[in-house]
């Protein structure tokens, strides 16, 4: 299995647009206000910081994955203990995501299907797409990553004659430095998901290029969660925006062009959907891919499966929209996941790399 740079660069785009803006724009406006777009900035940065820590620590070891060089770092132990750390990670975010999407759906466009259908039949392509490997995977990325963003880009151009630029004002004035980097941080853990090339690199068959598509994916997918805040508070205001879960669709559904264009909100949800399911299928294909090597079987598919079968009723858990799109986000995502697994843990390990090559060089 391989992937090219272009590949990457979709896939980072790709599974990290859509979840950004439909699950942090309301809490970066609630915190923020109208300059919430100055935080949504800053959270670009931060993801900026994030796929330059991980492409860092994984070109040390280029020829590997997470699972390997970590082992070889740390040792079988205590590499071993941190490996398991990141495989439940991974699983736990791909069982919420599973449940964050269900709730979506139930929420715009399917108000009446089971949410036990949704699950399953979601986690079925996901885990047909899966089986077939990363290589397919990618070439999914590329073909639906421009659709995805054209999703995202379209209608807030369709709205363009309900954009008022007065409902931004006053800028920075109501908010402080401190405010503006809480409500920053909202969105990092979703624009932090780029932390994964330190698994996919290892599958990239031209590295040179892997840090400049690495951080064009995320300025790419940052472009559009700032560009959906502007929109939303240009139209609505900060005080409607953040009442709402979903704000980007609500614009979405507010378009009406004369009288002709109208209704794209089902065309959109659907667009949409496609980052929702790359999503899954990478985080899908790093658990199962790893979980193999961390035990030494090889056999990724039957994981792939396995974690598939489990995921379903851990889905149901979450008893509604609270529980997993906002308590998880605020109480777990941004204090914990953030700040540890997706940077910290990497910028120490990079550190440790370094050391440990500069005392081999010495010796």
């Amino acid at each position: 299995m391989s992937i090219s740079c272009r590949q990457l660069f979709w896939m980072i785009t790709s599974m990290q647009v859509v979840m950004a803006i439909l699950l942090t724009s309301s809490a970066t406006v609630r915190i923020s206000g109208q300059d919430a777009w100055i935080s949504a900035m800053i959270t670009v940065l931060l993801g900026i910081v994030t796929v330059f820590i991980n492409v860092k620590l994984s070109l040390m070891y280029p020829e590997k994955t997470f699972i390997d060089f970590v082992r070889i770092m740390l040792g079988p132990w205590l590499g071993g203990g941190m490996v398991l750390l990141y495989l439940l990670y991974w699983f736990v975010v791909y069982v919420a995501i599973l449940r964050q999407f269900t709730t979506f759906m139930i929420g715009t466009i399917l108000p009446e299907t089971p949410v036990s259908i949704i699950i399953m039949l979601m986690a079925s392509v996901v885990l047909y797409s899966t089986l077939s490997g990363l290589s397919v995977i990618g070439r999914m990325s590329e073909f639906l990553g421009p659709v995805i963003i054209a999703g995202i880009f379209l209608p807030i151009l369709l709205s363009f004659n309900n954009l008022n630029a007065e409902r931004l004002l006053p800028v920075l004035k109501d908010h402080n430095g401190f405010t503006l980097l809480q409500g920053s941080l909202m969105g990092a853990p979703f624009l932090g998901d780029c932390f994964l090339v330190i698994m996919l690199i290892s599958f990239v068959s031209k590295r040179e290029f892997v840090m400049k598509h690495g951080i064009g994916g995320v300025l790419l997918a940052g472009a559009g969660f700032v560009v959906s805040i502007v929109a939303t508070l240009m139209v609505f205001g900060p005080n409607v925006t953040q009442s709402f879960p979903y704000p980007l669709l609500m614009l979405v559904r507010s378009i009406s062009v004369a009288g002709i264009i109208e209704s794209l909100d089902a065309i959109v949800v659907a667009i949409w959907i496609m980052s929702i399911f790359l999503k899954l299928s990478i985080y899908l294909f790093a658990v199962s891919y790893g979980t193999a090597q961390w035990t030494g079987t090889g056999k990724w598919r039957t994981y792939a499966v396995v974690f598939t079968i489990l995921g379903l009723p851990l889905a149901l858990l979450p008893r509604n929209y609270i529980e997993v799109s906002v308590f998880f986000p605020i109480k777990v995502a941004v204090p914990y996941i953030f700040p540890i697994i997706m940077v910290g843990i990497p910028l120490l390990l990079w550190i440790t790399a370094l050391v440990q090559r500069n005392i081999r060089v010495q010796g």
